[in-house]
């Protein structure tokens, strides 16, 4: 339930928290466009970081941390599907069959969600990005298929499984959706593209299922919907929306390879950082 109670002064000050709420926008949403991801796998662990500055509980921090960004990945994967539809790289057919299994991974995902505990699910994201993160720096080409990409229920059943990670990790799933396709056989950019597709999917889903699971918990900031920070997602989004083309067309003029390393070395150090604050 929405709550009208006051929020925590920091929220409505205009000092260093919004100048980082800014650069976080910005810096996620070219993220989001560079390597067809939501952004949240960037926006999550900053979260994290800050909002214990303004008041937000330790029980409900990584819900809320995850369900505001999970927000913010439909205007960012609205503006980059559009872009990447208008370059001619997304596979409407293909990605028609792969939404049915993101609907039911969300689904399953977003029933189990309310069960974990921040640091449980703080651990699956740190655990999931690293993985995801050495698989593209060492893993990728060893693995890769020259076959044709999944179809009919196998199509269905990656994309349940994307959809259920991303639900239980906070992310959009296309972070997962790239280096997947692109090993079954799907070319790097046509993956980024359905990447992209993805996160808007995704988002929306579990926006919902963040909403409804969170409607009566406790310890909320002020003013949100569920697990869902209305404060942060209003003041947040414009520049999310700014940003993601920006990304898309910033990547098409880097190398496959550059691309590669720099998202690797993206995730590793996010996921580092964060396994290194729950041990210590």
């Amino acid at each position: 339930m929405v709550s009208l109670a006051t929020r925590p002064s920091s929220y409505s000050s205009t000092g260093p928290f919004q100048s980082a709420n800014a650069t976080v926008m910005l810096v996620s949403g070219l993220i989001s466009g560079l390597f067809g991801i939501g952004g949240s796998t960037v926006r999550l662990p900053i979260f994290i970081y800050l909002l214990p500055w303004v008041g937000i509980h330790h029980s409900v921090l990584m819900h809320v941390a995850s369900a505001t960004p999970m927000a913010l990945v439909i205007p960012s994967g609205i503006t980059a599907t559009r872009e990447q539809y208008a370059l001619g790289n997304l596979d409407v057919a293909f990605y028609k069959t792969w939404v049915i299994g993101l609907f039911i991974g969300v689904a399953l995902g977003a029933i189990l969600l309310p069960y974990g505990s921040t640091e449980i699910l703080l651990t699956l994201f740190a655990v999931y990005i690293l993985l995801v993160g050495f698989y593209i720096a060492f893993g990728r080409g060893r693995f890769s298929s020259r076959g044709a990409p999944p179809s009919g229920g196998k199509r269905i059943g990656i994309a349940s499984f994307v959809g259920l990670v991303a639900a239980l990790t906070g992310t959009s799933g296309s972070t997962l959706t790239t280096p997947i396709l692109n090993t079954c056989g799907l070319a790097l950019e046509k993956a980024i593209a359905i990447a992209s597709a993805t996160g808007l999917v995704i988002g929306t889903i579990a926006t919902i299922g963040g909403i409804i699971t969170g409607w009566h918990a406790r310890d909320l900031p002020s003013y949100s919907l569920g697990y869902v920070d209305l404060v942060i997602f209003i003041v947040m989004m414009p520049t999310v929306m700014i940003s993601a083309p920006l990304g898309v067309v910033v990547g098409g003029k880097f190398s496959e390879t550059t691309l590669q390393r720099i998202y690797a070395a993206l995730l590793i150090l996010v996921g580092l950082d964060l396994l290194r604050r729950l041990a210590f």
